[in-house]
């Protein structure tokens, strides 16, 4: 077993920072949406800590249970809102029992994730389910078992999942036996794990990432990468958008958010979220987009930029998100829910903008005669034609491609 390294827990990081902006920032939008579907919320940290730093900062645990309890304070929906919540960590079980002792109902399980998270979701049919997966290593994220979490039985089920990209890379030329280099020396000053994975050239090494990958796919691109025909940012960008298309053949809407501190820098790690619902994806790529503008502050030390860059720092102006809306919206013959579309658009783009900039598209497309829009409720109170161009609270939105 690889050392562990027991100062992960002293100081909190910027990329942590990240990381639990992501969840918080989408767990407070989807609980209060999740709850109104009267079934309960199950969620599962599955490799929570110590649920809070050495320096006073809160992790995840502590973060989400803020917005749990907000989240039931401001639910009306007869008493019958649940949550569920419980927080598996092998080495820190003492430590969460102490640091969250002020919320009542947690479950705090003592073991390993890939042996506790059968047991917990048992009986959890016709549940919404959240599984939040931030490993210390990349040996426990078995892709089949992603695959079982979305076999049908829960009412819902997300994943959001922190994949340590270049760390697969890594240890993909390990295994292989091919050489691994990078030209920044410091690289791996910010890599951090708790446990980090240490592989070999045996055929189980190969089994593992084959489990982690949920395929064989990855030995092409380390070969692709070490016999030069990419470098190390195209071989963690190919091996994370295989990944991704991998999650798909069980969620059909599968998003990331690379993590880097410097622009240009090599990705450290990936956020995917995946799920089956549009209105998750959507609302994960607005979430994506706003903490992006965190991580680009960290990256450029609070200095402001000339061009507007979308998570991969490549420029994105109106005239490329208004050439992208109208070749995809273009493609809508039928009726389609706005929702959906939206969604469909990210999948295919990433989160390039945000949603209410391709709102802002589409209003000038229907305004020109382009794009049909059908809207329920199609007055306002006061008898006017409706003109949202977003779905909820009761308000739905389908559109149809016209000329």
């Amino acid at each position: 077993m690889a050392k562990k390294n027991d100062d992960f827990f002293v100081e909190k990081k910027p990329w942590s920072r990240v990381k639990d902006e992501l969840l918080g920032c989408y767990l407070k939008p989807y609980v209060a949406k999740i709850l109104h579907t009267r079934k309960p919320l199950v969620y599962v940290d599955c490799f929570a800590g110590k649920g809070k730093f050495d320096d006073g900062n809160p992790g995840s645990p502590l973060i989400a249970l803020d917005i749990f309890q907000k989240g039931l304070a401001e639910t009306k929906i007869d008493g019958k809102a649940q949550i569920g919540a419980a927080f598996i960590d092998l080495n820190y079980a003492s430590d969460l029992e102490t640091n969250l002792s002020a919320y009542s109902g947690v479950k705090i399980v003592s073991g390993a994730y890939e042996d506790t998270i059968d047991e917990l979701l048992k009986n959890k049919c016709g549940c919404n389910v959240f599984l939040y997966i931030d490993p210390y290593g990349i040996k426990a994220l078995n892709c089949s078992k992603f695959d079982e979490f979305a076999n049908g039985q829960f009412n819902s089920v997300e994943l959001l999942i922190n994949m340590n990209s270049f760390g697969f890379i890594r240890e993909g030329c390990r295994v292989m036996g091919r050489q691994f280099t990078v030209d920044d020396d410091s690289f791996f000053d910010d890599l951090v794990e708790y446990e980090p994975t240490m592989l070999d050239t045996s055929d189980k090494s190969m089994e593992t990432l084959n489990q982690i990958a949920g395929g064989d796919y990855w030995k092409s691109i380390i070969e692709q990468y070490t016999g030069g025909k990419i470098d190390g940012y195209k071989a963690e960008e190919y091996f994370s958008e295989q990944y991704c298309q991998r999650l798909s053949e069980s969620y059909t809407y599968v998003l990331n958010m690379p993590i880097r501190l410097k622009a240009g820098q090599h990705t450290k790690y990936r956020m995917i979220h995946a799920t089956n619902h549009p209105e998750g994806c959507v609302l994960m790529a607005e979430n994506i987009c706003n903490r992006w503008e965190l991580l680009k502050d960290i990256q450029s030390g609070g200095q402001m930029t000339l061009f507007q860059e979308d998570i991969n720092n490549q420029i994105v102006d109106d005239a490329t998100i208004r050439e992208r809306v109208t070749e995809h919206f273009s493609q809508c013959s039928e009726w389609t829910s706005l929702t959906e579309a939206q969604a469909v658009f990210f999948i295919k783009y990433g989160a390039i903008c945000k949603p209410g900039e391709i709102a802002k598209v589409l209003k000038a497309l229907e305004k020109e005669g382009h794009l049909a829009v059908h809207r329920n409720p199609s007055l306002t109170e006061k008898g006017k034609p409706s003109r949202f161009m977003s779905e909820g609270h009761g308000n739905t939105v389908s559109i149809k491609w016209v000329k």
